[in-house]
């Protein structure tokens, strides 16, 4: 089996993604250097303060550093695979440029193979990488809540109400509606798989109980996500890296665009209009956009930068930068490691988890319930 295999990687599909990329990323930036005046493009270009690029490449360090962090906390906890540092580093390396690369579903289907490698079973794979991923969105959503009411307020050039609201009023509900299907009274009944998947039978009957049933598994993982989240955020002293992690990995970010934006522009943003602009712009990443969101998430966040007061011309330089770190930067990396492969393959079954003997005690230690929100024990494949 080929590396290829391993991971869904298609060097065809690879080709045709990064190209596909670049024609959507000039696309979007012939569209709003347009808007923006191509004369000022290139005053602001020739004008750039290129003593900031080091601290972009400081806060792509730093995003790599709080994803690692955040990611092995997550594969540890309750009796997980225990991941040493440098094999998370290369899984997160390969990670970050499956996007581009032509992974299947990019970094998030490489997170979960190798906890499937690891011994962690499909179900329990799918739970973790679902809540770090919940995590994640769940910490920017709450820091652009905190942003936009301090923007309301006063601090910041005042964007308009469409990038302050949603914010505000949205984040409040999912924080509800994930506490209540994550309530200690209910998740283990959510989260339940019930019995085997149907086979696909012949005709329309057949083929609506095997949809429902797997649409009954794909909820009931969505929400055992969430639980993860739930314990993650309840549990600071047992699991340290969780949170801190993410939180580091959107500052690693947030750092790399606050200096691009320095490269380019006397503008200085306050730290609220900055988390704002940023979080309203990166909505445009969840999309199944082609190409990995090239050129979409460029205008996205180069209209936000602007609506809370930054010139348009030197906004989308400063992202046209910043997704050079974030984006394109790291398929270097991916694809030194993706040689490794074959060894993370071999190597990764010897993280597996704490052995069923040691759950199924500490199950009847619990009293007979599930000793996490995982959903299952580990095992291993």
């Amino acid at each position: 089996m080929s590396k290829d295999d391993l991971l869904g990687l298609d060097k065809r599909r690879a080709v045709i993604t990064v190209v596909l990329a670049l024609l959507l990323a000039a696309g979007a930036v012939g569209l709003v250097g347009k808007i923006a005046d191509f004369g000022k493009l290139m005053d602001a270009l020739r004008e750039a303060d290129k003593t900031w690029f080091p601290i972009c490449l400081a806060g792509l360090v730093a995003a790599y550093a709080g994803y690692i962090l955040g990611y092995r906390e997550v594969a540890r906890m309750h009796g997980g695979p225990r991941l040493p540092l440098w094999t998370v580093a290369r899984i997160i390396g390969i990670g970050f440029g499956a996007n581009v690369l032509g992974s299947a579903a990019g970094g998030l289907a490489v997170d979960f193979w190798a906890l499937r490698r690891a011994g962690a079973g499909t179900h329990e794979s799918a739970r973790r990488v679902l809540g770090f991923n919940t995590l994640e969105w769940a910490l920017l959503g709450t820091f652009a809540a905190v942003a936009a009411i301090f923007v309301l307020a006063g601090r910041g050039e005042g964007a308009p109400l469409a990038m302050t609201l949603p914010w505000i009023v949205c984040v409040p509900l999912f924080a509800v509606a994930a506490a209540w299907v994550s309530s200690p009274k209910r998740w283990r009944r959510l989260t339940e798989l019930g019995g085997p998947t149907p086979k696909r039978a012949g005709g329309l009957a057949g083929w609506s109980r095997w949809l429902l049933a797997k649409a009954r598994k794909g909820l009931a993982d969505a929400i055992g996500g969430v639980v993860v989240v739930r314990h993650l955020v309840t549990h600071p002293r047992a699991h340290p890296a969780g949170v801190f992690g993410f939180a580091l990995y959107w500052f690693g970010h947030l750092l790399t665009l606050y200096a691009a934006l320095r490269a380019f522009t006397e503008t200085r943003l306050v730290l609220a209009a900055l988390v704002l602009a940023f979080a309203t712009g990166y909505v445009a990443t969840a999309l199944p956009l082609p190409g990995g969101g090239s050129g979409g998430i460029e205008a996205a966040l180069a209209f936000s930068l602007h609506g809370v007061g930054v010139p348009l011309a030197p906004a989308l330089l400063s992202v046209l930068v910043y997704r050079f770190f974030t984006f394109w930067l790291p398929i270097l990396p991916a694809l030194a490691l993706l040689p490794t492969v074959k060894q993370l393959n071999r190597e990764l079954p010897r993280f597996a988890g704490e052995p069923r003997s040691r759950v199924a005690r500490r199950r009847a230690e619990n009293g007979g319930q599930r000793s996490g929100p995982t959903g299952s024990r580990p095992t291993r494949t």
